[in-house]
């Protein structure tokens, strides 16, 4: 068994190194290093991801975090108990978590830690290794909540072009046609998991010689079976996934939970994770799980109760137990 101020300084050193999308090397280094000082083998694959194997009796669960982050340096340093650094909650605490479940835990297991999640997911969708028969994803839940949906994300390019004419004159431009594009795919947008939400990534209009030009890129956070009222050139899209309720993988994780003195709480996002991949691609039940509260996820303000964080450690070692034999 590791002890508690082992697991802390890990996530500590883990946090520390600066990794956003693209920057990955160094903390996949460490986590090699880390596991060959427990006696595993791990490697580095093509794309970046750094993989591990133990040959655990029972059904093959992967536990799949991601290393990289959003940008943005904020001072690492504990106080009253909480780890403040970027990636301590998005999602460096549960790939901690991973990693300590991995090393402590008699399951059969794989872990991969992934890059550009915060990107385009490349080291989900390059990810090769033995089918899994479960899927759990590295994604602050709150150490007493589980993930089962995230919605989809899909991003689309529009381009305008307009005739030049006189400013006396009432027609539209370019600008004010993608305006109204905007508005048309956004008139139904609200919160909830069912329903579509979005932002403008990128708007840029201005005149030329002999037209009117405007370029707009979106993206739409959508729920299963969405449709855009307005289409454009589709950039990237990712589906959005829910597992029912009703899984193995759920009823396992609502069952560690509760063994560890805690009520559960059953989440679904109107953010997009590797799930959304990593499920469909091997075509079996994902929840994502991990300490953290995912409010903070990109803030200035991001920060980990470490208590939780070791309460997440012995929920999941507890539901690798039992998904063992499912």
């Amino acid at each position: 068994m590791v002890s508690e101020e082992e697991k802390i300084e890990f996530l500590k050193e883990l946090v520390s190194i600066y990794s956003p999308s693209g920057q990955e090397e160094k903390v996949a280094k460490f986590l090699v290093e880390s596991f060959e000082s427990f006696g595993v083998e791990a490697y580095i694959d093509e794309v970046g991801n750094v993989i591990a194997e133990k040959n655990g009796k029972g059904n093959r669960i992967l536990l799949a975090g991601h290393m990289d982050t959003v940008d943005g340096i904020i001072p690492v340093r504990i106080e009253n108990n909480y780890l403040w650094g970027r990636g301590s909650v998005d999602a460096k605490g549960p790939l901690a978590t991973f990693f300590f479940a991995f090393i402590e835990s008699k399951a059969n297991l794989i872990f991969a830690s992934l890059v550009d999640e915060e990107g385009f997911s490349k080291g989900a969708k390059n990810l090769s290794i033995p089918q899994p028969n479960f899927i759990i994803i590295g994604e602050p839940s709150g150490f007493d909540g589980v993930t089962i949906g995230y919605k989809g994300s899909l991003t689309m390019k529009f381009i305008e072009k307009v005739e030049k004419f006189h400013g006396s004159l009432s027609s539209k431009g370019a600008a004010e046609k993608l305006i109204e594009k905007w508005l048309g795919i956004s008139k139904d947008f609200n919160e909830g998991f069912d329903r579509p939400n979005g932002r403008i990534l990128k708007f840029e209009a201005y005149e030329r010689d002999f037209d009117f030009y405007g370029d707009m890129i979106v993206n739409i956070r959508t729920p299963i079976g969405y449709e855009p009222p307005i289409k454009g050139e589709i950039l990237d899209f990712v589906p959005a996934y829910e597992v029912s309720v009703k899984s193995p993988l759920v009823r396992t994780f609502v069952r560690a939970i509760r063994e560890n003195g805690v009520k559960p709480r059953l989440k679904k996002k109107s953010g997009t994770a590797d799930m959304n991949i990593l499920a469909p691609k091997f075509k079996v039940d994902a929840v994502a799980y991990g300490p953290g509260d995912s409010k903070l996820d990109h803030t200035p303000h991001e920060r980990l109760n470490l208590e939780e964080y070791l309460k997440a450690i012995e929920i999941l070692k507890s539901a690798l137990k039992n998904l063992k034999n499912i």
